[in-house]
């Protein structure tokens, strides 16, 4: 009785104390995962580094590379697309304020298309509205207040900028001691696992090879996407496709919005420079080839690393994106897997026997 009383005491106690310390890591949860995924991913180099310039000293030279490789270009694209988002809204308040948006809408009011559908004193009336001193007020004052929020949402990027500086520096420590140490807290952990140890490395494994396949798949989809804008930046006529194809590469790797960072400021440069019929072609190229190519390829390529049903796959992907954020493109694939592997184990273990 003594023993019992004994034991349920020292489960609550470390239940108590579990919960408490996952309370105080959890405003820390993502960056920490951040430097798990990294670490399942460079594991391998590690290990051959280690042989030969020793094990502290590869830890710190692989967080170095990823801070240069990694967390610097990152840094810049946000930058640039903070940035880029500011100087759009300054563009569409000066291109409202010049009523360039009347020459606009008349050019598209000209197509054939709308002739078929709108009589010609529809259009006439339609025209003289937007001409008119009320439509261009309130289009104006709309702006100014998108553009004042913009401002606001800039100004809080301060305290955002502190913030993101912080958890950049929790990844990378993490991500060191992860790399050093990671085998030895692996081997604690499993010591108090109630699990075959093949069944435990079947896990691990499972683990391992689904962040791989995630990994794979992001690099797949950043490929595909720059190369399809590659093709789109061409067919509407734009200068420097090259390099706004390697921005697409680049951005495609940046949450929320990933390569719609680029797409989109480009058709709205190409509406203002190449005329109506390119800029409508890089908005719906943009919308329909460029940013939803990611719905595909991703799940295609992770399906030769992971044994999933591909719509299985497909909506722990959109699902992780939508529940976790960016992070979830990981987790979401992790957590579906694990699941299948433990309803095996499950199968092997209790039904069989």
């Amino acid at each position: 009785m003594r023993e019992k009383v004994f034991l349920y005491f020292l489960l609550a106690l470390t239940v108590f104390f579990a919960f408490f310390a996952f309370t105080m890591l959890l405003p820390f949860l993502k960056p920490i995962l951040w430097a798990i995924i990294f670490s399942l991913v460079l594991y391998p180099l590690h290990m051959k580094l280690s042989k030969r310039i020793g094990n502290t000293i590869s830890a710190l030279l692989l967080t170095l590379l990823v801070f240069l490789l990694v967390v610097v270009p990152f840094s810049l694209v946000l930058t640039l697309a903070i940035r880029q988002s500011i100087e759009l809204l300054h563009f569409a308040v000066g291109f409202t304020q010049n009523s360039s948006y009347v020459d606009l809408i008349r050019a598209v009011l000209d197509h054939p298309l709308f002739k078929k559908i709108l009589t010609d004193q529809e259009i006439s009336s339609f025209l003289a509205y937007v001409e008119s001193e009320e439509f261009r007020n309130i289009l104006i004052s709309g702006l100014r207040d998108l553009l004042q929020r913009g401002l606001n949402i800039l100004a809080s990027i301060v305290p955002a900028v502190g913030s993101f500086a912080f958890k950049t520096f929790v990844f990378l420590l993490t991500l060191f001691f992860i790399l050093r140490d990671g085998p030895k807290f692996v081997k604690f952990v499993e010591r108090f696992l109630p699990m075959h140890r093949e069944d435990i490395e079947q896990v691990s494994i499972t683990v391992y090879k689904t962040v791989l396949a995630t990994v794979y798949g992001s690099i797949g989809v950043g490929i595909a996407q720059s190369t399809v804008g590659f093709i789109g930046y061409k067919l509407a006529g734009l200068d420097y496709a090259i390099l706004l194809a390697i921005a697409t590469f680049i951005s495609s790797f940046v949450p929320p919005f990933g390569a719609g960072f680029v797409w989109f400021p480009v058709a709205l440069y190409t509406f203002a420079v190449k005329g109506v019929y390119a800029g409508a072609f890089m908005f719906l190229y943009g919308m329909f080839v460029i940013s939803t190519i990611d719905n595909f390829v991703r799940p295609l390529i992770m399906k030769m690393g992971v044994n999933m049903p591909y719509i299985v796959l497909f909506f722990s992907i959109v699902g992780g994106l939508l529940t976790f954020g960016f992070v979830g493109i990981f987790l979401g694939p992790i957590i579906f897997t694990t699941l299948f592997t433990l309803a095996l184990i499950y199968e092997k273990r209790i039904l069989r026997e």
